[in-house]
């Protein structure tokens, strides 16, 4: 039987395979929510790739998946699914959009993979340790701690987001791609320094948080005064800072999980 760590390597490159598929011919794109919140055949058809292979290889597992909701299972294995996350930048031909898949358990994360569709860069969990094909992209001058951030879809959290890309901007070089999973892939590599997310679902970061516990690099989970919750990532030192700043801005409570 595949190990589960082969199966989330596996499962995402074939649903990498499918958007690449999908890109070459003409797509149909509607609106799920806010304006950038898209969905198109790629992200339906990613997912079912993705679903269809994890009831053959790992039936009795549930899943969690961004367009089809949650599929029970008796297993105590969830797997945690996004199948393009960039949707808005797949739209516009950015290269930066991502297929997210993690198996997790009240163990912690027994899986992890993120392929990025349009260049084939990668990286997983094999043997517990990374593999994965890469890019380092440091800038040409230190400008400092460099912070990228996620913003939310929604009205009320967005306004709580945009106070805090606003404070952190204040002392940290900040900088957006519009997929968490490719910001996470670009922590765990060092070419950023730390992730924020806001209020993002559990897919968008499920796979990334898991890689970047096993680069040796942390994940602080904290919420703000609305309960909201932030998710701060990257190097120790510079996520610690992170959230200290955030509590002395009343953006989180510092000793809140």
């Amino acid at each position: 039987m595949t190990g589960i760590e082969e199966v989330a390597i596996r499962i995402a490159r074939r649903a990498a395979v499918e958007i690449r598929t999908t890109a070459r011919r003409r797509y149909r794109v509607s609106r799920k929510s806010g304006l950038g919140d898209l969905l198109t055949e790629a992200d339906i058809r990613a997912e079912s790739v993705i679903t269809d292979l994890l009831g053959k290889m790992r039936p009795g597992d549930a899943i969690l998946a961004e367009e089809s909701g949650y599929q029970p299972g008796h297993t105590g294995v969830t797997w945690v699914v996004d199948p393009l996350d960039g949707t808005a930048n797949f739209v516009r031909a950015s290269p930066h959009y991502a297929v997210s898949v993690a198996a997790l358990s009240d163990s912690g994360c027994l899986a992890a993979a993120i392929v990025r569709p349009a260049d084939g860069q990668w990286m997983a969990l094999r043997d517990g340790a990374l593999d994965g094909d890469v890019r380092h992209c440091l800038p040409a001058v230190d400008t400092g701690a460099r912070v990228a951030v996620a913003l939310p879809y929604g009205a009320a959290e967005l306004v709580e987001a945009r106070a805090i890309l606003r404070l952190v901007g204040q002392r940290y070089v900040v900088e957006r791609t519009g997929s968490a999973a490719c910001d996470l892939l670009r922590v765990v590599t060092g070419s950023v320094d730390a992730h924020i997310s806001v209020a993002l679902p559990w897919w968008d970061t499920a796979a990334g948080h898991g890689l970047v516990q096993s680069s040796g690099r942390i994940v602080m989970h904290r919420r703000s005064a609305r309960r909201t919750r932030i998710d701060v990532s990257g190097r120790p030192e510079v996520v610690r800072s992170l959230v200290q700043l955030l509590a002395e801005h009343s953006h989180v409570s510092e000793g809140m999980a």
